[in-house]
């Protein structure tokens, strides 16, 4: 892929996560850059600060300087500026095959897949590799909360990426280190059979081993461990939460301040983890990066040191705030798997209720996996259900928030309840938080917004200014 740093390289949905994150490391990389959205916001005046052209309205007009097209799987056939784009003659890319070109600047391309824990997992890998020789380029699905941003320009020989498997663009990424957290049957609307799933993530592995590479492998997931078999065992490593591996979690503890325990390193002695963040699910991620940084040579205990400052990325389980002892978190969650393994966190570590409150997201993904979310609010002590938060989709007839409420109700192993119009959530809370309780707002759509309701009008309730 031969781009000048004369051309101007133009994204359509340049406001997107992923997309802004790529536009950011070519302006800091000193190429141009501009690109269209629907509507302000951080990250498009972020790429504005940074000197990229932003245009609020999708129009054909705005590539009269391009040479160069990026879009994402988001932007219809139809778009203004992608048929311009066509009739121009311009060069057009999807979002990977940009993010496969700057990663092939660098010696080692780490890229972080799997159906769940990719974010948390990349972002510590980014941690792991802040040192001053290593530190990385990085790209990942959300904001570091200590780095308030999800992309970051290094002077190391790192570049680590967040590789989408949704889609099946992670196979467009030439990575020589691959870590592959989990497998799971999800986002059947791109992979129609499980077996068409299988068929990509094995794909991923063999074209890193072809790269001369390694991959880091999530024992505890069974799926993975099929597709492994496959592979020459001495080109991976794996690491797991129970059981013989390359790194290892042992006398696992949940508390208030986040969840510790004792690192087995093969052929090292065991050295004590204590990690901000909750949940077993992150201690497994702690151990992908773990695994990555001893390979890569890495000082074991500046690795340990660097993943215990670690404190969370925006909208995993980010806390919005505590007020009177009521604490408000946020979290992206918006898989049965996600959801149940994130509430029994916080049930382990928090000794007051757990409120959930649910915004479904898709039609598709919500009657695909409907018995599974029948079961995943086990763990809280209550749980809030909002209407389906569509996304791109057209309804589906008896596909509903309210039908999958009802649902769980029938169960009798949560207290439920329905809340049609989510801006009415906050106001029918407030009366039932009492001091000490969890509340978790969950979805992949809008939902954060009435956790940020919540946390004003507690605020607002005990008079706290700040």
């Amino acid at each position: 892929m031969g781009i000048s740093k004369k051309d101007v390289i133009h994204f359509i949905g340049i406001g997107g996560v992923g997309m802004s994150a790529i536009a950011r490391i070519l302006l800091k990389l000193g190429y141009k850059v501009s690109g269209s959205d629907l509507r302000e916001s951080v990250n498009t005046i972020r790429l504005k600060d940074l000197g990229a052209k932003i245009f609020y309205e999708q129009i054909s007009s705005n590539l009269r300087l391009a040479a160069v097209v990026v879009v994402s799987t988001a932007i219809r056939a139809d778009n203004l500026e992608l048929q311009e784009a066509y009739n121009l003659n311009l060069k057009v890319f999807r979002r990977a095959e940009m993010l496969d070109f700057l990663m092939r600047k660098y010696e080692k391309r780490i890229a972080v897949t799997g159906t769940h824990g990719k974010t948390t997992t990349s972002s510590m890998l980014a941690c792991v590799f802040s040192g001053e020789k290593t530190a990385p380029t990085y790209l990942v699905g959300s904001d570091l909360n200590d780095y308030k941003s999800n992309a970051e320009l290094g002077d190391g020989p790192y570049f680590i990426a967040e590789a989408d498997e949704s889609d099946g663009s992670f196979l467009m990424l030439d990575s020589n280190i691959g870590v592959i957290t989990n497998m799971e049957k999800e986002h059947m609307n791109y992979y129609k059979t499980e077996e068409n799933l299988k068929v990509h993530f094995r794909k991923f592995m063999a074209k890193v081993l072809a790269n001369k590479g390694y991959l880091v492998i999530n024992k505890d997931d069974s799926r993975l461990m099929a597709l492994a078999r496959d592979f020459d065992h001495q080109k991976i490593l794996f690491y797991a939460l129970e059981g013989e591996a390359f790194v290892s979690a042992q006398d696992i503890e949940a508390g208030e301040d986040g969840i510790s325990y004792n690192l087995k390193i093969e052929g090292r002695e065991d050295i004590k983890v204590n990690l901000k963040v909750y949940g077993n699910h992150n201690v497994s991620n702690s151990l992908a990066a773990i695994a990555v940084g001893v390979r890569e040579g890495l000082d074991v205990e500046k690795i340990i040191s660097r993943l215990e400052k670690f404190s969370g990325t925006k909208r995993r389980m980010q806390l919005i705030g505590d007020v009177n002892k009521i604490k408000i978190f946020d979290d992206y969650a918006h898989h049965p798997t996600e959801i149940s393994t994130t509430l029994k966190g916080l049930k382990k570590s928090f000794k007051g209720r757990v409120i959930c409150v649910f915004q479904p997201h898709r039609y598709t993904r919500t009657q695909n996996l409907f018995a599974k979310f029948v079961t995943a609010f086990e763990h809280a002590d209550k749980l809030i259900l909002t209407e389906i938060y569509a996304a791109d989709e057209d309804r589906i007839a008896k596909v509903s928030g309210k039908l999958l409420s009802e649902e769980i109700e029938k169960q009798g192993r949560t207290m439920v309840e329905f809340v049609e119009q989510k801006g009415e959530i906050s106001s029918r809370l407030m009366p039932q938080l009492r001091s000490g309780d969890i509340v978790i707002f969950m979805g992949a759509g809008d939902i954060y917004t009435v956790a940020k309701d919540l946390f004003l009008l507690l605020k607002k309730k005990f008079k706290i200014s700040s």
